[in-house]
């Protein structure tokens, strides 16, 4: 099984940097475990960081193994000669049962809470990734196909988008135990799943919300308040390329809709999903919306350069400081492309959606 924070890698999605939970005296944990594929061999043991902890033998296509952590973590283990065969657990205490599969994420481990649920989330999401993966291997296969072309960037961010969306219902579901817990620590985001950040956090037991991530959340979430959904947003003004100031709500107040969108010259993702965003402009313009790029470039010359490049019509404004942009700072942008959808007013009305999702959404506002 693939790890899942690099499910979402694959997505362009910019993951937080944690530590791990901390456990009062630590745990032990046994591992009772198969190889139908394999009679004899070795076993890797590696944690979250790659550090190799242990091997572990393989006889008779049985394998058994105990120790004690002094936190929960997510360890792998890989067949040794064989790195393709892999299967991903938690240290939980207790006996962890592990039937590696040479399947793709077909090993299956349970057990404990948080290794019961993490194989009820890898079983939901498994066809999903089976998608991804067969994406990757015809690009793979086919050197006349790239991720630059947009069918295929486009079907990428699908996939992408739609394993997003498992994953946050796994984590919403799961936040009283270790695996809820990891998917907030290691794929959510503050600025893109502010909601349901609060709603998790809310359900978390008191120990969880000790921890210093959370309390790290907590505070963001805090000082997002400001530029939440429902809120008023401020009027602000940065430099357009010609170097005039523009207003942000002089635009706001010309369409029934419009859409913030932070980007950069230098963001691969940003210009892969331009000729989206130009045909849902071209479409939905007429009806009444607007787009205003805000770009978190630092260079002048390539901020215009993109902008010919891509064709870009909207109106376009920066203050040239990259990630201190402040207009960046006021939406507690941390990703890029990122967007926040405002009613004429100023209204907020959605935050961090792409692809399929925005165009949905912009559908049923312009109805």
């Amino acid at each position: 099984m693939k790890h899942i924070s690099y499910l979402i890698v694959c997505a362009a999605v910019m993951l937080l940097t944690v530590g791990c939970n901390e456990q009062k005296g630590g745990n032990t944990y046994t591992i009772e475990g198969t190889t139908a594929f394999m009679d004899e061999g070795q076993l890797e043991l590696t944690n979250d960081d790659g550090e190799v902890i242990d091997t572990i033998d393989v006889k008779n296509g049985k394998f058994s193994y105990s120790a004690q952590a002094d936190s929960v973590q997510m360890y792998k283990l890989t067949v040794i000669g064989r790195d393709s065969i892999d299967v991903e657990f938690f240290t939980e205490q207790g006996t962890i049962s592990i039937d590696m599969n040479e399947e793709l994420m077909g090993s299956i481990v349970k057990g404990t809470v948080a290794n019961d649920a993490l194989q009820e989330m890898t079983n939901d999401i498994r066809p999903i990734y089976a998608k991804i993966y067969e994406l990757e291997k015809q690009v793979r296969n086919d050197t006349a196909q790239t991720f630059d072309q947009w069918a295929i960037a486009e079907r990428y961010n699908q996939l992408a988008s739609e394993l997003g969306k498992h994953i946050k219902a796994a984590a919403v579901k799961n936040a009283e135990n270790e695996l809820g817990y990891m998917l907030v620590s290691h794929f959510m985001d503050p600025s893109e799943d502010e909601a349901q950040l609060r709603e998790i956090i809310d359900k978390m037991p008191q120990n969880f919300r000790e921890r210093q991530h959370i309390k790290e959340l907590e505070e963001m979430l805090k000082a997002s308040e400001a530029t939440s959904i429902g809120q008023q947003i401020s009027d602000f003004s940065l430099d357009t390329p010609q170097g005039e100031a523009l207003s942000v709500m002089s635009e706001v107040k010309k369409n029934k809709i419009t859409i913030l969108d932070f980007w950069a010259s230098w963001c691969g993702p940003c210009r892969r999903e331009m000729p989206f965003m130009k045909d849902l402009y071209a479409e939905y313009q007429p009806k009444g919306l607007g787009i205003v790029g805000i770009s978190l470039d630092e260079s002048a010359a390539d901020w215009n350069r993109a902008i010919e490049e891509l064709k870009l019509v909207w109106p376009q404004i920066s203050d040239l400081k990259g990630w201190e942009s402040a207009a960046a700072q006021m939406f507690q942008v941390r990703a890029i492309p990122y967007l926040v959808i405002l009613d004429s007013e100023g209204k907020i009305l959605q935050k961090g959606l792409r692809g399929e999702d925005l165009k949905e959404f912009i559908s049923q506002q312009l109805q």
